[in-house]
């Protein structure tokens, strides 16, 4: 797909029909449209309440699972019925197009995901931003059908950012189903995939839904936290050839053991306060003291949960068929002290970082949140390379980076006992802008002198995120690998 492609702005809706209006829309019809644009899958889907993931996820709010995400917990209703939805004109939503493009493109060289001097950003982060790509596909498609069907009045899409449960009607079209680690997996492709809807008021031929071989546990029970290899959920879906398999996370516990920050607390429940994609992505503040050495050197989210997950140990990894959705090898993993040099202060300056990332979804988090990130890294690393970076850091108007930056110094002092890092701190110490810089500052220096004072120290600079090497068939027939169970 070319980039003519994604520049073509949608067809006004006070366009004519130019096609016999009588043509009826039919699911191939869809699906290949939606293939030609450069979707990796499609699948329709009949509106529906959403009754059991709505369950959960509303107990999930009210439990404070999504930290300050208040917009998850907007528009309830809708999200639980899009036959709520209105389109234009007063139309009903018949039919739910479900979008599937698949983001895989190979693990970075273990050389660079290993080397604690680089930061490490999430494998759907180091591209152009999907919502600025996608959309305009969508728009795309849309006037593609209406064209073929005769309607005038645009539909509705949206890509991560409606009232709508894409994950939910990706798994109710027969599309992916999902793991234990929340993600949506697909058998043929895994689950590093970017979804999105297309609500059409047109009645096309739905995909039948997955067969439910096992019920799965209740809501209540998701909550409240189940065995983590209990073999809970399986579906039967479509497989690479056509034929349909049984699709389930069996007695594997690779995501929830693996992850660095221990954000599950069993199968399906995810903590997003203990998570590192929250607090490096959607969190302003600091993020909470006790989580920060098992960030490593990831600056803006985590794929621990995928990068071990089996399913994706055989999916193609061909990645996007949409160039525009191709790797970036300059956004990636970033060398940490990079963005401190005065040719290219990305870290330092907000007209630098916009000019760095012009186009990156890490700019979501904004250059403090960025920034802030960077110096978790960089005291994680704990070399005494990253003091000038850091005391740069230490002066940022944010104090959220303040906080951070003093953390790593004291990572610094305790792990090596360099004079400079001891100096700075006592700085800080004198005189603080305000208490919890104070706070931040007595705390590293009651570390102690030296690496053989701490105790929180990793025992590696970066958590090894382990493999998905295991067999693919223990997966399948929930016969427990030896990693299984909780650590």
């Amino acid at each position: 797909m070319n980039d003519a492609v994604l520049a073509r702005p949608p067809v006004s809706c006070n366009e004519p029909a130019r096609v016999n209006a009588s043509r009826r829309l039919t699911a191939a019809y869809v699906k290949a449209a939606a293939y030609e644009l450069g979707f990796d899958l499609c699948r329709i889907a009949a509106p529906r309440r959403s009754h059991v993931h709505m369950a959960y996820f509303k107990q999930w709010l009210a439990a404070q699972c999504h930290g300050d995400m208040a917009y998850l917990a907007r528009n309830l209703e809708l999200r639980a019925d899009p036959r709520r939805l209105r389109l234009t004109a007063g139309l009903e939503v018949n039919s739910i197009v479900v979008l599937g493009v698949d983001y895989g493109q190979g693990n970075l060289p273990q050389a660079i995901a290993q080397d604690p001097a680089r930061g490490i950003i999430a494998r759907y982060a180091s591209r152009r931003d999907y919502h600025a790509v996608v959309k305009p596909l969508l728009f795309a498609l849309d006037a593609t059908l209406r064209q073929r069907s005769g309607r005038r009045q645009r539909a509705k899409c949206w890509v991560d950012t409606g009232p709508v449960v894409e994950r939910d009607w990706a798994m109710a079209s027969g599309m992916t189903f999902t793991g234990k680690n929340c993600c949506a997996i697909n058998p043929a492709q895994g689950s590093w995939l970017f979804l999105a809807v297309l609500c059409i008021p047109e009645t096309v031929a739905a995909d039948p839904p997955p067969f439910d071989a096992d019920a799965g546990p209740a809501p209540d029970a998701v909550m409240a936290g189940l065995p983590w290899d209990a073999q809970v959920g399986q579906w039967v879906l479509p497989n690479r050839d056509g034929t349909r398999g049984l699709a389930t996370c069996g007695a594997c516990t690779r995501c929830l053991v693996q992850c660095p920050t221990q954000a599950f607390t069993g199968p399906f429940m995810l903590d997003a306060r203990k998570c590192i994609s929250y607090w490096t992505i959607e969190a302003r503040g600091p993020a909470p003291r006790h989580l920060r050495a098992g960030f490593g050197n990831r600056i803006f989210g985590c794929d621990v949960c995928q990068e071990v997950c089996p399913w994706n140990r055989d999916a193609p990894g061909r990645g996007p068929r949409i160039a525009a959705l191709r790797d970036r090898d300059d956004w990636r993993a970033p060398h940490l002290l990079e963005g401190f040099r005065p040719d290219r202060p990305y870290w330092l300056s907000d007209a630098a970082f916009r000019d760095h990332f012009r186009g990156a979804p890490v700019k979501r988090a904004k250059r403090q949140g960025l920034l802030r990130n960077v110096c978790t890294a960089l005291g994680n690393w704990g070399d005494p390379a990253a003091l000038p970076a850091l005391l740069q850091a230490r002066n940022d108007p944010a104090e959220a980076v303040r906080l951070h930056a003093v953390w790593a110094l004291g990572r610094i002092w305790a792990r090596t006992g360099h004079p400079a890092a001891r100096a700075y701190l006592q700085q800080t110490q004198a005189a603080p802008e305000t208490r919890a810089l104070q706070e931040e500052a007595d705390l590293a220096l009651g570390q102690g002198t030296g690496a053989r004072k701490i105790s929180d120290w990793p025992a590696a600079p970066y958590p090894e995120t382990g493999d998905a090497s295991a067999s693919r068939t223990s997966v399948r027939d929930g016969t427990p690998s030896p990693e299984s169970g909780p650590a």
